[in-house]
This record gives C-alpha cells, structure tokens and sequence, in this order.
C-alpha cells in the first residue's frame, strides 16, 4: 500500500536544526520545503499548498504566531506544530491557531508519530486534542 504524499513547511532559522528537520521529515517519507525566516514562510505559503507546518516560534523577523495567522487564512485546513524554547500560553493552543506544539529540544519520536497522524486528520476532520508537549524530567 502506498503512503500518503504528505507536503511539509519546516520554518526555523537555526540552520542546523532547520537541515536535521528536513533530513529527518525526507526520511521519513514527508515532502520537506524548508525555509529560514517568517518572510520567506509567507511566501510559500501563499504559493504553495502544504498540509503541514512545522513552525518555529522565534523568528528574527516575523512572530511565528504571525505566522500562523497567516497559514489559517490562507490554508485553513493545514497543520500547525509550533516548536518553541519558551512556555506558551494555553490559549494560543486552545483557541485553533496551532495543533500543537513541541518543547526544544525537540523529540523526534514525538514529531515522528505526530506528522505519521497527519492524513488522517484530513480525512476525519479531527484535531490534535492536547498539546504534544515534552515532558521534562
């Protein structure tokens, strides 16, 4: 049986984590775009149709947040995983901008079995119920 064609925007500018996301999410069989700024986010965005993206919360030129507004607009029925080094507000989960989101560092597993989820959120209209969140030791 073939696997979904899944198409991700990786948005993160540390180079680094940004290259080992997309090596990671190409491996696992994902359509990987990474990007490294908001405004470079925006413009695939409103180019390109994605069913996922995996979205840095600190950019050094556009809020991720901002950000997500924008792909909510654009591509109402896309994915969000915010990944942040900072503590979230409840809210921003809970009120729909984003599905979820991941702690740095991040887990891959987790990310793993979150993005595998992914097809089938789009066909049963479902949501991420809770926030992925890493749990701390």
């Amino acid at each position: 049986m073939a696997k979904p064609h899944v198409n991700v925007l990786v948005v993160e500018d540390e180079k680094l984590l940004n290259w080992s996301l997309a090596e990671s999410l190409s491996k696992w069989g994902f359509e990987v775009r990474p990007v490294f700024t908001g405004t470079e986010a925006v413009a695939q965005i409103e180019n390109s149709c994605f069913d996922a993206v995996l979205l840095d919360y600190h950019l050094p030129d556009v809020d991720g947040l901002a950000i997500a507004r924008r792909v909510r607009a654009v591509q109402p029925n896309a994915v969000i995983f915010l990944v942040t080094a900072f503590q979230l507000n409840e809210l921003t989960v809970d009120s729909g901008l984003i599905d979820a989101y991941f702690n740095k560092p991040l887990d891959l597993q987790q990310l793993h079995q979150a993005l595998k989820r992914i097809p089938t959120w789009h066909t049963s209209g479902a949501r991420v119920a809770q926030p992925l969140r890493r749990r701390r030791a």
